[in-house]
């Protein structure tokens, strides 16, 4: 198969789960022996090639000079909020789409999947959208909207632009069930003609059967916000931290670090390291070296982080909302946990401390989940066979 994917933060970028789960899913296709195009605008190139081909994977960013740079980008941002933009954006858009049209007639690409967040929909109003002559896919992981609306911010302009852009995809793949519940229930979801749970996957040789670690260290990895629970942790900490005088808590990830400071307890400011953005790789090292990880976040479209830690084989405190019923059996393969709840985190930050033979029972059973039902190799096979049912289903 001829593929193209939209993803507009394809690494290497600075970026988060959607670029890094692109990535995974491409290259396993690639190394499949099929044909995969990804294409994404960058209003920031950071440096980084209009063309490149990575592992098999072709890659187009788009760019052009509208917001590069300081100034241009402040600009730009000054007149979204005049809601003066939309000639830029939809300048932007257009190009980009009629690159996609070219792509699609020059490499005979046979569908195209895009993801719900689509950067040009929270900057401008009343978007003009192309639709294309292939099966278009719409890939579920947060859209604009959504996470305008965890934030406090619902706009009606940019539920708009959502509910435009899913109207000219005709089938819809999530990243969990929360994902497209969801959806199904705030959106006009009547123009898929099949919508599907296909959950992200993690690299086959991610997967690590760690012995217990010997450290002290309890690690969160996330956004330093409150809807990513690093203050509910830090809270829970502070409860722990005069029982267990050697527990040690490490944050990975960007944000307020002197915001997230303000919560903990200052005689306990020394035993918490923040280590800002980490690479993969350091993030990896970070999970092999802690004790166990605790991110009662409260929100998850799907927990690639907790796949992470529980593909190396370490107990996890996770979310009882969103998606975290999806992945978590509470007590087999990991905790859940109200992230509201300060004293229900702290219980199971001391259970895990002071049980280890549970802490090992459960970072193995977790590491079985990862296994067993999410590895690329299993998640690929199941994107190729709904790739195939859409081909089959538009050639009758």
């Amino acid at each position: 198969m001829n593929i193209l994917f939209y993803c507009s933060e394809y690494p290497p970028f600075p970026t988060g789960g959607i670029g890094s789960v692109t990535k995974i899913i491409a290259e396993s296709l690639a190394s499949k022996g099929h044909n995969i195009f990804i294409i994404g605008y960058y209003q920031n190139m950071h440096h980084l090639p209009m063309f490149s081909e990575i592992n098999g994977v072709k890659i187009y960013r788009l760019h052009k000079t509208y917001q590069d740079g300081k100034l241009k980008a402040t600009t730009c941002k000054i007149l979204n909020k005049l809601n003066l933009s939309r000639p830029i954006i939809q300048k932007e858009l257009t190009f980009t789409e009629n690159f996609i049209i070219d792509i699609i007639k020059q490499k005979n690409i046979d569908l195209i999947e895009f993801t719900d967040y689509y950067t040009f929909n929270g900057q401008a109003s009343n978007l003009r959208y192309q639709r294309f002559s292939i099966p278009s896919i719409l890939r579920i992981h947060g859209c604009y909207s959504f996470i305008q609306e965890l934030k406090g911010h619902p706009n009606s302009r940019t539920k708009q632009n959502d509910q435009l852009h899913f109207s000219r995809c005709n089938y819809l793949s999530s990243v969990s069930q929360y994902s497209l519940n969801y959806i199904q229930q705030n959106f006009d979801t009547s123009n898929f003609n099949k919508r599907i749970v296909i959950y992200n996957p993690i690299e086959d040789n991610f997967l690590k059967q760690n012995p217990p670690s010997n450290s002290n260290t309890i690690l969160f990895i996330g956004k330093l916000t409150e809807a990513k629970g690093c203050y509910s942790l830090l809270k829970a900490f502070n409860a722990c931290a005069d029982k267990f005088p050697k527990i040690k808590l490490h944050l990975a990830g960007n944000g307020d670090i002197e915001k997230a400071k303000s919560y903990i307890n200052p005689k306990h400011i020394n035993r918490v390291q923040f280590l800002g953005y980490c690479n993969r790789e350091t993030i990896q090292q970070e999970i092999d070296n802690c004790i166990f990880a605790c991110i009662p976040t409260y929100f998850e479209t799907f927990g690639m982080v907790a796949l992470e830690i529980m593909a190396r084989q370490r107990a996890l405190i996770f979310t009882e909302r969103t998606s975290g019923k999806e992945l978590i059996q509470d007590g087999i393969n990991g905790y859940k946990v109200n992230p509201d709840n300060i004293d229900q985190i702290a219980e199971k930050i001391e259970h895990l401390i002071t049980k280890p033979s549970l802490r090992d029972k459960i970072a193995k059973k977790g590491y079985e989940t990862v296994q067993s039902k999410y590895t690329v190799s299993t998640i690929s096979e199941k994107i190729i066979d709904f790739y195939n049912t859409i081909l089959k289903y538009n050639k009758r």
